[in-house]
């Protein structure tokens, strides 16, 4: 017999000049596992984010256990077993995994000493697979070792209702099995899980039920067994075509070098090497992929190809420029476009419009700014991604994740004309969005000669848009190889090696 958990009646928010949630009513049951799924900006987020208290809606109730709930902050959220993750772990870098947890625990504080809260860390951490002393640094952690101490914190707080929104995206295949098994013991035990994900495969796998939004409504929810993805595809985008058009790539590739890096160290922040005697080219024309799992040294070398991180030794040129240890405003000024790790901290301003963030774009830098142009220029971008957004003049902070990243990706697509430097460049988009800027990207390296070097942890995406496949390791480069003669085997052998 199913027991209703969480029920959604007849909830709408709204926030100036958008309409997120329009009358949405759903059920989540003891024991489930319920993917909600939809285009970027469908109301997801702002959905779990009302079940978390983070938002208050304008209409509607929602119910736990039968019981209506106000449920007006987190801290209420939690009180009632309901917890959050989000795609971005908000950890304290300078504490341990410990002292991050006692902040986060009613029961504990500031006074109360680690060793009594150590082995019940430990006991959850290794429940998850992770093999992680709790009195590591923060600081010390991958991306995905981080977003696994997220949820194992949600699990310290006794959630009840685990919420994970967009919380698996980057996690390595073999993490993400770790957690789907434990989710599916997790709900065995009468706890359930919403899970939003734009990984369509990863819903079908793991949920028991599907539900779509789109625009603010409730499309359907389908069982899993009566569900596929083509299903799924026509609920949340319509009969949008998804099939690209072939590109072809090989063809585009040309003989002069637009990236050349040589004999590269650049240092983490422990001051130990995250880039290990690197040596890597890109051709006009081609795009490179560095597969690696997360806090393998990309993040560092993406950084010291801007600017953004010192070179201890070796050597980068762009198009001919020694650009080693330049400013970034001189390397931008090449005509290279950058999709950073945190679009929050090194591509957008949040407390600025739309408009204004494509001002920011080095193009429009000059003593006289052209706010007409900017704005031609916004609206277009706008019409061209899909950016759900009131007006060219809304904060971006009022926009969605994925919003977020198609308004930053379009503005540095827009801008890259030499070069473009990506890491995880569909991040947190919807599948269509997703398969557009990767075709995108495509088109302006087979018709402008754009080279493209960028990382992701998406292995399908490496070999969906890559010419020439690298692995990075532990810092060094430990394979190249041509696309098509690159395994899927032999590059995350190389990986994990």
């Amino acid at each position: 017999m199913l027991v209703e958990h969480i029920v959604v009646k007849e909830v709408t928010k709204r926030f100036p000049g958008t309409l997120a949630l329009d009358k949405v009513s759903f059920t989540v049951y003891r024991g489930e596992i319920h993917a909600l799924l939809g285009e970027n900006g469908a109301g997801k987020s702002t959905l779990v984010k009302i079940l978390y208290g983070i938002y208050t809606p304008d209409e509607g109730e929602v119910y736990i256990n039968g019981k209506k709930l106000v449920i007006t902050s987190p801290r209420d959220a939690v009180a009632h077993g309901i917890v959050l993750v989000s795609q971005t772990p908000t950890l304290i870098n300078d504490l341990t995994i410990v002292e991050n947890i006692i902040l986060s625990l009613r029961h504990y504080n500031l006074f109360t000493r680690t060793r009594r809260v150590y082995s019940e860390v430990y006991s959850v951490l290794e429940s998850l697979g992770l093999g992680i002393d709790p009195n590591t640094e923060v600081y010390k952690l991958t991306y995905t070792q981080k977003q696994m101490i997220e949820i194992a914190r949600a699990l310290l707080l006794k959630a009840k209702v685990l919420l994970l929104d967009e919380a698996t995206s980057y996690l390595p295949l073999t993490e993400k099995k770790k957690l789907f098994d434990f989710l599916k013991k997790y709900v065995k035990k009468g706890n359930s899980v919403i899970l939003i994900t734009h990984k369509l495969p990863e819903a079908l796998e793991i949920s028991d039920r599907i539900t779509v939004l789109r625009k603010g409504k409730v499309v359907g929810t389908v069982e899993k067994k009566k569900a596929d993805i083509t299903v799924i595809r026509r609920m949340m985008f319509g009969d949008t075509e998804f099939a690209p058009e072939a590109i072809k790539q090989r063809e585009s590739i040309g003989n002069g070098v637009t990236l050349f890096i040589e004999n590269l160290w650049v240092k983490g922040e422990l001051g130990e090497y995250m880039v290990r005697n690197v040596t890597l080219s890109v051709r006009k024309g081609e795009i490179l992929g560095i597969a690696g799992i997360t806090g393998s040294g990309q993040i560092e070398l993406f950084e010291a190809i801007m600017g953004l991180r010192k070179v201890e030794r070796g050597i980068i040129k762009i198009d001919g420029v020694d650009t080693t240890n330049k400013d970034t405003g001189f390397i931008r000024s090449l005509g290279v476009g950058y999709i950073p790790d945190n679009p929050l901290e090194h591509g957008l301003s949040i407390d600025h419009t739309l408009a204004e963030n494509i001002a920011l774009c080095p193009k429009y830098s000059s003593f006289i700014i052209d706010w007409h142009a900017i704005r031609q220029d916004a609206d277009r971008l706008v019409r061209e991604y899909g950016i759900v957004t009131p007006s060219i003049n809304t904060p971006i902070k009022l926009l969605s994740g994925g919003n977020l990243m198609k308004m930053l990706i379009s503005r540095e697509l827009e801008y890259a004309t030499k070069l473009l430097v990506a890491y995880n460049p569909t991040r947190g988009l919807d599948e269509y969005t997703a398969n557009k800027v990767r075709r995108n990207i495509k088109e302006k390296k087979a018709k402008e000669g754009l080279s493209v070097i960028f990382a992701s942890e998406d292995l399908d995406e490496i070999f969906e848009l890559s010419d020439t496949i690298a692995v990075m390791n532990s810092g060094r480069i430990v394979g190249v190889f041509d696309k098509y003669r690159a395994t899927r085997d032999r590059v995350e052998e190389l990986m994990v090696m």
